[in-house]
């Protein structure tokens, strides 16, 4: 018996047997496989026409479902330096996981201390603010996300509040941003 992925796709409710077929198809399909699938599938232009900036910024985070994009903007320009200093490949918001160990510096309560992080490797910009988005402006796992603020400000504060950041000053910095560039 043989099966349409569209058609998968089509009728695809989130009930338990579909999600164990779906991960059971994941799991068995080669990388690069998954890597080409995720190119054609996303294939837009706000994907391929990523220029490092923050429109750029800003429309990929609307494609992936943020409420406030101009706060993602934020974080990309405060994270990176304006995406001129990812933590690893294509990570503008120092998503730690698998990838590029470097140090970075952490505020846990007694000031700045520097600590010696792994960071998450992504293989486009689409998927990493993709993975922001879907992790912090989302609900998640548990989590309530960003997008429950009522406004970008509120937002910058949720952020914080739920353990983005360390710094203490995070939402001021993200909403002096938003301020002078949204």
């Amino acid at each position: 018996m043989s099966i349409n992925l569209t058609d998968s796709a089509n009728y695809f409710k989130n009930l338990p047997h579909q999600v164990d077929a779906f991960n059971f198809l994941q799991q068995v399909t080669p990388p690069e496989v998954l890597d080409e699938f995720a190119r054609l599938y996303r294939n837009n232009a706000q994907t391929n026409e990523f220029t490092n900036d923050w429109d750029s910024v800003y429309k990929l985070a609307n494609a992936a479902g943020a409420k406030f994009p101009e706060l993602v903007a934020a974080q990309w320009a405060l994270e990176s330096g304006w995406g001129q200093h990812v933590s690893g490949k294509y990570n503008f918001f120092g998503i730690k996981g698998k990838g590029t160990v470097h140090q970075t510096w952490e505020d846990y309560g007694g000031g700045p201390v520097t600590v010696l992080a792994e960071f998450k490797d992504f293989n486009t910009p689409y998927d990493c603010i993709d993975e922001l988005v879907t992790k912090w402006y989302k609900n998640y796992n548990g989590y309530v996300g960003a997008n429950v603020a009522a406004d970008r400000n509120s937002a910058a504060y949720h952020l914080k509040a739920e353990g983005y950041a360390t710094d203490p000053v995070y939402p001021q910095k993200l909403i002096s941003l938003m301020n002078k560039h949204a």
